[in-house]
């Protein structure tokens, strides 16, 4: 049976501003992302646009040469085509071209999972003993945990930040990473409740997780409690300087 930790009002307080201002500035940058990401796919329609603007603008130009005060309209046609024509630059200098994931390193490959968009880029699945996400770009690249004894690291763990509520079942089991079935890296993730969240593993001084292992811990997110059994036991993720 696991230790009830405690959560002084104080440092409950304090812990859930600091997570709230963390989630506000990772939705920001989540959104900007995707956009750049949708400019990349699209930069080809969104320069064909531009030059529909341009043509615009020239022709107009034409018009204010005979005399016309089409000005305003020039600028405006002119503006607009040239945001178009540089959105695509922009969204790479935001989200770089990067490499295919069979291309990658170990370090590689680390770093992109941990920037990945958990519901997005990932595919959940589960079978009667085991749960298994893949990568929707290459399915190839997979995260597995076994549920059974085979999978399981620790039973009944007894950790001091443990916090339950309805099930005081604590285990911990180890979620496999392999590309193309060859074993790359192993994570732990505690199951709570009977499985109603799976948490990242902190470190116990600091009760900071490590970016990778929330990553792990959100793509396996099923039923969206991780944040809050983490603001519960006082978690946070760790970000680097």
């Amino acid at each position: 049976m696991s230790r009830l930790a405690t959560c002084l009002p104080w440092r409950c307080s304090i812990n859930a501003g600091v997570v709230k201002k963390e989630k506000d500035f990772i939705n920001k940058s989540d959104d900007i992302i995707k956009t750049a990401n949708w400019v990349k796919q699209h930069a080809h329609s969104l320069r064909e646009l531009a030059f529909v603007f341009f043509t615009l603008a020239l022709f107009t130009g034409l018009i204010w040469i005979s005399g016309k005060d089409v000005e305003p309209v020039i600028f405006v046609m002119g503006s607009i085509s040239t945001l178009l024509f540089a959105s695509p630059a922009l969204a790479r200098y935001v989200m770089p071209d990067r490499k295919p994931v069979r291309h990658m390193s170990y370090d590689e490959i680390l770093e992109f999972i941990t920037t990945s968009d958990a519901k997005l880029d990932w595919k959940w699945i589960e079978t009667n003993w085991a749960e298994e996400a893949f990568l929707k770009e290459d399915p190839r690249l997979r995260i597995r945990v076994r549920l059974d004894d085979a999978g399981m690291q620790d039973k009944g763990l007894n950790e001091s930040w443990v916090i339950t509520k309805a099930d005081q079942t604590v285990n911990s089991y180890w979620y496999d990473l392999s590309y193309d079935a060859a074993l790359i890296d192993r994570f732990l993730l505690v199951s709570v409740d009977g499985g109603l969240a799976e948490l990242p593993m902190p470190d116990p001084d600091t009760l900071e997780v490590d970016p990778l292992n929330f990553k792990v811990a959100q793509i396996f997110d099923e039923h969206n409690t991780l944040e809050a059994y983490m603001n519960n036991a006082g978690m946070s993720v760790k970000i680097d300087k």
